[in-house]
């Protein structure tokens, strides 16, 4: 991304350091800068973050603490008065403030653009310390900018050398790692004892880039208040998943129980030689797979129908109607439509109402008497005298109304989506 058009960088690190940012340090290396808080963004000069006190009579969400200088862990809370705790000597974290401060999360969506990350990718939590306080050494597994706003701290810094790009959740030293971090752990677990740390004096209006994987510990010299900007980003991994289970689900085969695989030996016997072919198909079945779908699926809905291609599908939901009434006086033609869904605890309701010519009833008519899934491009040919920003209209009516599912897996194609049970 050209640091020129990044303006939320250009407000955290200053013009020339978001160029040097983006051109030396994204997303692999550490970066800090330091300057007058005045040219931070405004959302970051706000009065609910002119002091812990004003955020916590704002602040509604749940909150953490610890007292980092003696305990590791970190507690979560909530209804609890935070400055209670404050007071306690405790340093808090308030988890989530983009709904409290004005302009958040607008500024979050515009750095993810910045950044060319995932939309909601962004999530900004506050972090309050007290003097002598702070958090005990550990990594994260997200990217984070860190913003003081009042009084003064020193992170401590350094790289993961055992574990690059850590997937999962935060690690600290002497607690019990989460189950994710076993099979990462190729090389031994991070011991931050043979880390190398780096001294970074941190004053209102300093910003502190950490990638994924850097240790870190603090501590306040003064009562401090900082913004946490954390980039929760999906790894290559995270998205293969999140497309292999929709694509073996298509698959009645891999939807058959492992029948007998705790039984006797030959059933056990019969158990395995079933996930023996699954696994000898497996390969076949991945090429269905394509990148670009890995990617296209994390944008949001709105930016998905408003870009829509002649292969992107769609299904008819199951609890959902069509219907249509003529006008009793007027233009003839003009028919009023209606969508309606119906869910247990609310009955039927009608999600959309509008007028529309009789021959987009017909448009919709089509929509509601599908059975299987379809494309845009045969939606398309149902309707040709439409010009396609009207047809592209209808199908995102046809959504925001619950008519319409998006499908957003992959098609299991050709000889890897046939096979009965093995």
């Amino acid at each position: 991304m050209n640091g020129n058009h990044a303006q939320v960088l250009a407000g955290l690190l200053g013009p020339a350091a978001a160029d040097r940012f983006f051109a030396d340090h994204w997303p692999e290396r550490a970066f800090f800068a330091h300057g007058d808080p005045a040219r931070l963004p405004a959302f970051l000069r706000t009065p609910e973050l002119a002091s812990t006190e004003a955020l916590a009579r704002r602040y509604q969400g749940t909150l953490r603490f610890t007292q980092g200088r003696r305990y590791q862990k970190m507690i979560r809370i909530d209804q609890v008065d935070a400055m209670a705790l404050y007071r306690m000597g405790l340093t808090l974290q308030f988890e989530d403030v983009t709904a409290t401060v004005p302009g958040a999360s607008t500024a979050l969506r515009d750095l993810e653009v910045e950044l060319g990350i995932n939309p909601g990718a962004a999530c900004m939590s506050v972090f309050a310390s007290p003097v002598e306080e702070g958090l005990s050494v550990h990594f994260d597994a997200q990217d984070i900018f860190s913003i003081q706003l009042k009084g003064s701290k020193v992170f401590h810094i350094a790289p993961v050398d055992e574990l690059r790009y850590p997937s999962g959740s935060q690690f600290v030293p002497g607690s019990a790692p989460f189950d994710a971090l076993y099979p990462q752990a190729v090389r031994g677990f991070p011991d931050a004892d043979h880390a190398h740390f780096t001294r970074v004096e941190m004053q209102p209006g300093s910003v502190l880039y950490m990638p994924r994987g850097t240790w870190h510990h603090t501590e306040s010299h003064d009562d401090s208040l900082s913004v946490s900007i954390g980039l929760y980003v999906p790894s290559a991994l995270d998205c293969l998943l999140s497309q292999l289970e929709p694509l073996l689900l298509q698959d009645e085969a891999w939807r058959r129980p492992l029948y007998g695989a705790w039984g006797q030996e030959p059933e056990r016997q019969a158990a395995t030689a079933q996930a023996a072919a699954l696994l000898q198909r497996l390969p076949a079945q991945l090429a269905s797979l394509k990148a670009g779908e890995f990617i296209d699926q994390l944008r949001p809905l709105g930016a998905r129908l408003s870009g829509l291609q002649p292969g992107d599908r769609f299904q008819k939901t199951p609890h959902s109607t069509l219907k249509v009434e003529t006008q009793e006086a007027g233009n003839s033609e003009i028919r009023s439509l209606a969508l309606q869904t119906w869910e247990p605890n609310y009955g039927t309701s009608t999600t959309v109402r509008m007028k529309v010519h009789r021959e987009a009833v017909e448009a919709f008519r089509w929509l509601a008497d599908q059975e299987r899934p379809f494309t845009v491009e045969e939606f398309v040919a149902c309707c040709p005298r439409f010009a396609q920003a009207e047809q592209h209209k209808m199908l995102r009516v046809a959504v925001e109304g619950g008519l319409l599912q998006p499908l957003w897996y992959p098609v299991l194609m050709g000889a890897a989506a046939a096979g009965a049970a093995p």
